[in-house]
C-alpha cells in the first residue's frame, strides 16, 4: 500500500541531498542494461513562472470509479525550507495559480491542502469556491481556538468549502470539546487507509453513523480492491462519496479474463492496421459496428487536435493523418468500447495523461516519430489492467515498435526512463522525479508544467468527445 502522500506538507520539505544522489545513481544503474544517452540541451527553453517544486496531484474517484476531482499538494521546494506554515501555503497557492490550475477546474474539482493557521490568507478567496475544497491540516504551533472557528465561519459564508482528516488532529491541536464544532463545519471527512486497519479503520468505521451522521467521507490511499470493498460494505458505507489511491490499477475490471467483443474487434483492426491492410478492409471491419466508427471519428475530430476540416471516413483519416496517428486514436477505443464502465474510463484518463506527457517530452526534443511512439507507450502502459491479460500476451499481436514494447513490457530501452518519469509524477515521488529529470536533462519545473498541461489536455479530449464525468455532485 502506498505511503501517506498527503500528510502534513511543511514537515516533509527538508531535502536530503545524500539520498537524492543515491536515487540518481540507482536510476542510472537501472538503465545500464539498455544505455540511454543524455540528450543535448535545446537552444531555447520556455520561460516558466517561479514555482514551489513539483506540484503533485492524485485522481479522486466517485463510487462508480469515475474521476471527478484531483487532490493537490506540493512535496518539495527550497523556497519553503524553514518557513512558517502560512508562508508555505501562500507559496503553494501562488504556484497553483502560476501553473494555471484553473484550466483543470473547468472539468474537475480540486482538493487543496492548507494549514488551519492559513485561514486568514487572502489567496483563499481567489480560488474558485465552487471547484475547490480546502483540506485543513493541523498546525502544532497554533491550536484550534474559538477565533479559528470564527474565521472558518466567515469563509464558509463566502462559499468556501472544507474537509478534514479527524485522525490528524490530536488533543494538543484540538481540544475534545471543540471537536464537534470543527467537524460539523466540514463538507468532507477524510479517512486514510494507509493506517493499520485494526488500530484505526475498524473503530472509525464502526462509529461513523453515530458520530458523524451528516458527513460525507473520502477514503484516501485505498491500495487494493479489497480495501475498496471495506469502504463500500462497512457500517455507514453509503456516506463514502470519494476514493483516492492506486486501487484503480489493481481492480479486476474483467473478472472472467475474457476480452469484451467490441474490444476484440478494435484489437483486430489495430492488428490489420499494423499489417498495412487496405483502407477498404479496415472500413469493412468498422461496418460490423458503426458505433465504433462514430466514437473513433469523434476522438479524431475533437477540436483539441486542430484539424483544418473534419474527417468522415477511414480512408480520409489515413490520407490526412497517416497510419501511426490512426493507430494512436484507435487505442482510445479499447477503453470506451464497453458501456458504462467507470473503471475503464478512469484507466483511459490515466493513460491519456501518460501518453500526452510522454508525447510532449518527445516533441520537446523535436523528433515527431519518437513523440508518436512515446504517446503509444503511455496509452498501452495500462492495457494489461484494462483487458485483465498479462504482458506480453496482450501486446505481442499488435506488433508495436520495439522501443514501445521494451518500455511497457520489459521496463527497459530508450523509452523506459520517460515512462518511469510519468509514473513518478503520478505517485508524487520527489526523489525519483528529480533523478529521472537529471537523466533525461529536463528541468523539474518544466516537467511539472508539461504534466499539468497533459492533465488538462486529457480532460478536454474527454469532454469534447462526450466521454466525461459528472462532477456537480462533488
Amino acid at each position: 500500500m502506498l505511503k501517506n502522500l498527503i500528510g502534513g506538507l511543511a514537515g516533509r520539505l527538508k531535502k536530503n541531498e545524500e539520498s537524492q544522489a543515491d536515487e540518481i545513481a540507482a536510476v542510472e544503474k537501472e538503465l545500464e542494461a539498455s544505455p540511454v544517452k543524455r540528450v543535448a540541451e535545446p537552444e531555447t527553453v520556455d520561460q516558466l513562472p517561479p514555482t514551489l517544486g513539483f506540484v503533485t496531484h492524485q485522481p479522486v474517484m466517485d463510487r462508480q470509479h469515475r474521476v471527478v476531482a484531483y487532490e493537490f499538494f506540493v512535496k518539495s521546494g527550497a523556497a519553503a525550507k524553514g518557513s512558517k506554515h502560512q508562508d508555505f501555503d501562500r507559496l503553494m497557492l501562488t504556484t497553483l495559480q502560476n501553473m494555471e490550475v484553473f484550466r483543470l477546474l473547468a472539468y474537475r474539482r480540486a482538493l487543496v491542502h492548507i494549514s488551519i493557521s492559513s485561514l486568514s490568507e487572502p489567496l483563499l478567496l481567489q480560488m474558485p469556491a465552487k471547484s475547490v475544497i480546502f483540506v485543513l491540516e493541523p498546525d502544532p504551533n497554533e491550536p484550534v481556538t474559538a477565533e479559528v472557528m470564527q474565521a472558518l465561519d466567515a469563509l464558509r459564508i463566502k462559499g468556501l468549502r472544507f474537509a478534514i482528516e479527524p485522525a490528524a488532529f490530536d488533543a494538543h491541536v484540538l481540544v475534545e470539546r471543540l471537536q464537534p464544532e470543527l467537524f460539523n463545519r466540514m463538507d468532507f471527512m477524510l479517512l486514510d487507509f494507509s493506517a493499520p486497519s485494526t488500530r484505526v479503520l475498524a473503530p472509525i468505521l464502526d462509529q461513523l453513523p453515530r458520530r458523524y451522521p451528516n458527513a460525507r467521507w473520502m477514503a484516501r490511499n485505498v491500495g487494493t480492491a479489497e480495501d475498496l470493498d471495506v469502504c463500500l460494505r462497512a457500517p455507514g458505507s453509503n456516506r463514502f462519496a470519494l476514493f483516492h489511491g492506486p486501487f484503480i490499477a489493481t481492480v479486476r475490471s474483467l473478472e472472467s479474463g475474457k476480452v469484451d467483443s467490441n474490444q476484440t474487434r478494435v484489437l483486430q483492426i489495430m492488428r490489420m492496421l499494423r499489417a498495412n491492410a487496405e483502407p477498404r478492409e479496415l472500413e469493412a471491419q468498422f461496418k460490423l459496428d458503426s458505433v465504433l466508427l462514430f466514437k473513433l471519428l469523434r476522438f479524431i475530430n475533437s477540436p483539441v487536435n486542430g484539424l483544418a476540416r473534419k474527417v468522415q471516413t477511414i480512408e480520409e483519416t489515413l490520407l490526412l493523418l497517416g497510419r501511426e496517428t490512426l493507430f494512436k486514436w484507435l487505442s482510445m477505443l479499447l477503453f470506451t468500447a464497453k458501456k458504462e464502465d467507470g473503471t475503464a474510463l478512469a484507466l483511459l484518463e490515466k493513460s491519456l495523461i501518460r501518453a500526452r506527457f510522454l508525447e510532449r517530452l518527445g516533441a520537446y526534443r523535436g523528433n515527431k516519430l519518437e513523440a508518436e511512439h512515446l504517446f503509444l507507450t503511455g496509452m498501452f502502459s495500462l492495457l494489461d489492467v484494462l483487458l485483465n491479460q498479462p504482458f506480453p500476451d496482450v501486446l505481442d499481436p499488435l506488433e508495436l515498435p520495439p522501443t514501445v514494447r521494451d518500455a511497457v513490457v520489459e521496463n527497459k530501452g530508450m523509452f523506459s526512463p520517460y515512462l518511469a518519469l510519468a509514473l513518478a509524477c503520478e505517485q508524487g515521488d520527489d526523489q525519483r522525479i528529480n533523478a529521472l529529470c537529471k537523466v533525461l536533462n529536463f528541468e523539474v519545473e518544466h516537467a511539472s508544467r508539461y504534466y499539468i498541461d497533459s492533465v488538462v489536455w486529457a480532460q478536454e479530449v474527454l469532454r469534447e468527445s462526450e466521454v466525461h464525468n459528472d462532477v456537480e455532485a462533488v
